[in-house]
């Protein structure tokens, strides 16, 4: 069954990104306001923000019909509007905390169920319940029902409203945590039937609009051909107590006689001139109590009205002034216009945002309230004054800074990410048919000039480069985005093992390309789940050893070279080689006599399929699954995943993945009939050899004396088993390449060119060739359409044997 409305369709795919977006940054916040000693004593910024949330996510999930989510949605922000309001006489933060935690994740959960329609809308009826009575627990009393109120609106008729206009008003049970949630789904499915017009209360997205509600229920305006079926509707609309048709009699029968409503308005000086016309209308508009700025909101109103009338003058005039929020909140927002559509001016009067009333003044009202005809005089220069100011200054300002805002609205734009992929793909193309152009064996056959050739090509390459910047610097984010979620993978694990580790983040802006971002939050988990479970130890254990500094995770990144490297470090434990080694053999994974094993080969076994050194199973580890998801992973994308640890010190993870997982530079050399690509990052220089400075030792291993420096001679033709005439090193080119820690000199037969590629990885047919511990990295495809080996030059220059780590 679909969980949403066939005209929701296309709304589907923005609500779950924005909605996840607001989530990811909720937990970050929850996590900021946790660390306060106690709940009042939490930043008024965060309590705000974490309202904010949840009332952006009520709302959107009732847009979409998700009404178990909105109304959990509602729930929390009902919990943070006790705190914001401080209307609390009792609290318990962890018990808050907790509870919000796991509302946050069941949202989460939701979202990512919510693409599957075999999967039902989960019930978060519970959870609500457990939210409510730690609401009651906090104020110190029960929920008490209010009781409804017979208050009719003042401006629930108007005179000019057509005559086959039907207004209906609806009463809610008390079950109905969220009755403006439910008003939305209604007045939607109302419109197959009817053309809604206004509601009373407008704006059902108001932080009062529920209690509007409750006290004196919803007033639906509407026009239809079919009256019988929208009452039907609304019979049938979930929570809806009783309902009845309001008329202009019933209305009489309450209030005693005629509605004068417009009589007990005081109107300020100014709002009518002599010289006003006949058809210059007047309207008064009321904000309600929770609108802060209703100069913002009036301005906004303001624009939206150019569009359907001529708005002449405003009192106050100035939306600028310092106190038009204080004139606005005191004697309403008035607004004189000419129109020929006063239906269209009153429907949008009625939907603005944050707007309780609005309602036509006559210039009679005004005749009425006013004082002594010497008094009115008196007030006439201003009054003239005022309006050749208003009619001069008003009108352009509020304009004017509508455009400004709608500037910065359009100064960001979200956009999907398969269409920067595609975009980075056809680049790539580019490079190749460039590299194709450039390099084509036709041009060689050429007798004529090609400096002009020459030339051109090179600009294309310069444009070329800068346009794969550019894509490049589309899909680059920062590194935190991974690191943040970590925050409460910790705190769940402090609350359970009682470890109180602490985590720290350096480098955090770094930025990386968006796939690696995305690849690593799953292996981030594992690892530092890893840090904290078996490399922190309980406090009662750290005292025992004499370990005075707080238990810490430290996650970092960093460019080195054409490399991200990403770390995790603790300062707990360490691991013992000898422990592990026992657990590989009688796991049976080694593949060589224990003695020729490295220790860094040894500590390489923790991510070994099944593999793991808790004896017992726990909810985060134990079962041998996990690190080498996390290896496997990383390998996907080009990285590689070292482990390094000292007994009592603590253990150091490093993740290693390409920069760019798309176009690196690359000096292309030959060896015999082989195209080999050397990352040009990697290459210090080129140089031709004398037989003076090739130096061999006792063992038979060859070095090249290269200014005060013995270099290791690493001959890329037996390296890689390539068959070539060039064994002499004075013969061939020497490449001298530095990556990280390690330093060495390349033999090739010749340079052919310097040129970008595009990296595609070997199929995983081969992962059993260890083809990336061998010194290959990928391959790519040449212009001339042959195919040329990338190496990976930490593996080729022996950083697979490990730098030693200092873990504090």
């Amino acid at each position: 069954m679909p969980k949403f409305d066939e005209s929701m369709e296309s709304m589907v795919d923005t609500f779950l990104f924005e909605t996840g977006e607001l989530l990811e940054n909720l937990d970050e916040i929850l996590m900021r306001a946790e660390q306060a000693e106690e709940i009042s004593m939490i930043e008024e910024s965060d309590i705000a923000e974490i309202f904010r949330t949840m009332h952006t996510i009520k709302g959107s999930a009732a847009m979409m019909g998700l009404q178990n989510m909105s109304t959990l949605a509602h729930a929390m922000e009902d919990m943070f509007f006790i705190i914001r309001e401080k209307t609390y006489v009792r609290t318990d933060k962890a018990a808050l905390f907790d509870l919000l935690y796991k509302s946050s994740d069941a949202l989460k959960a939701e979202l990512e169920n919510l693409t599957d329609e075999d999967i039902p809308l989960t019930d978060f009826s519970e959870m609500i319940g457990h939210i409510h009575d730690l609401a009651a627990f906090f104020k110190g009393e029960g929920g008490n029902t209010e009781e409804q109120s017979d208050d009719v609106p003042a401006d629930i008729f108007d005179d000019n409203e057509p005559a086959d206009m039907l207004t209906y008003k609806l009463i809610y049970d008390d079950a109905c945590q969220m009755p403006s949630a439910r008003a939305i789904v209604l007045i939607r499915k109302l419109g197959a039937f009817a053309e809604v017009c206004r509601t009373i209360p407008p704006d059902m997205d108001d932080d009062n609009a529920d209690g509007q509600i409750k006290n004196a229920g919803l007033y639906i305006k509407l026009v239809t051909d079919d009256r019988n079926a929208v009452e039907k509707m609304i019979s049938a609309a979930l929570n809806v107590e009783n309902f009845e048709l309001f008329t202009r009699d019933k209305l009489k029968a309450k209030s005693g006689g005629e509605k004068g409503g417009n009589n007990e308005i005081s109107i300020p000086e100014g709002v009518f001139l002599p010289d006003d016309g006949d058809e210059l209308l007047t309207y008064r508009v009321t904000y309600s109590e929770s609108c802060a700025m209703p100069s913002a909101r009036a301005i906004v109103l303001l624009r939206k009205l150019g569009a359907v009338s001529e708005v002449c003058r405003t009192l106050p005039h100035d939306m600028d002034a310092d106190d038009a929020d204080d004139a606005i909140k005191k004697n309403g927002l008035y607004i004189k216009l000419i129109t020929d559509d006063t239906a269209a001016v009153e429907k949008m009067l009625q939907s603005g945002i944050n707007v309780e009333s609005a309602v036509k003044v006559d210039k009679s009202d005004a005749e009425k309230e006013a004082p002594k005809a010497g008094a009115a005089e008196k007030a006439e220069p201003q009054k003239t004054e005022n309006k050749a100011e208003t009619q001069a200054e008003h009108s352009p300002k509020p304009a004017a800074k509508a455009q400004k805002k709608e500037h910065k609205e359009q100064s960001m734009l979200t956009v999907k990410l398969e269409k920067l992929d595609k975009l980075l793909e056809l680049v790539s193309e580019i490079v190749i048919t460039e590299s194709a152009v450039t390099s084509s064996p036709d041009l060689r056959e050429l007798d004529t000039n090609l400096d002009r050739f020459n030339k051109s090509s090179r600009e294309l390459k310069k444009l070329t480069d800068e346009l794969q910047d550019v894509v490049m610097s589309l899909r680059m984010v920062p590194v935190s985005t991974a690191f943040q979620k970590m925050n409460r993978v910790v705190r769940d694990m402090n609350n359970t093992l009682k470890k109180n580790a602490n985590l720290v983040f350096r480098g955090e802006d770094t930025e990386v390309d968006k796939s690696i971002i995305d690849m690593l939050g799953d292996p981030l988990m594992h690892i530092v789940r890893n840090a904290v479970d078996h490399g922190i130890e309980t406090p009662e254990e750290r005292a025992a050893s004499g370990k005075k500094n707080p238990p810490t995770v430290t996650l970092s990144a960093g460019y080195e070279s054409n490399e991200v490297v990403i770390s995790c470090k603790d300062n707990g434990a360490g691991m013992d080689a000898a422990k592990i080694m026992a657990k590989a053999k009688k796991n049976g994974l080694l593949t060589k006599p224990e003695s020729e094993y490295t220790e860094r080969e040894i500590f390489n076994f923790v991510v070994a399929a099944g593999f793991s050194t808790n004896e017992t199973v726990t909810q985060y580890s134990g079962r041998g699954v996990g690190m080498d998801v996390v290896k496997q992973n990383i390998e996907k994308v080009g990285g590689k995943l070292t482990v390094n640890s000292k007994l009592g010190k603590g253990s150091t993870f490093t993740i290693r993945i390409p920069l760019s997982l798309s176009i690196v530079d690359v000096l292309s050399v030959e060896i015999g009939s082989s195209n080999i690509s050397i990352p040009a990052l990697s290459v210090r220089e080129a140089f031709s050899c004398t037989a003076e400075n090739v130096i061999t030792d006792p063992d038979g291993n060859e070095f090249v004396y290269l200014r005060d420096k013995c270099l290791p001679l690493i001959r890329l033709g037996e390296k890689l088993q390539l068959n070539t005439d060039i064994t002499d090193p004075t013969e061939g080119i020497c490449i001298y390449c530095r990556e990280g820690a390690y330093e060495a000199v390349l033999l090739a037969d010749s340079i052919v060119c310097d040129q970008q590629v595009v990296v595609k990885p070997f199929s995983p047919l081969l992962d059993g060739l260890h083809l990336k511990e061998a010194g290959l990295a990928g391959c790519s495809i040449l212009g001339d359409g042959s195919i040329t080996i990338i190496l990976d030059m930490l593996s080729l220059l022996g950083g697979e044997k490990g730098e030693e780590t200092s873990n504090g």
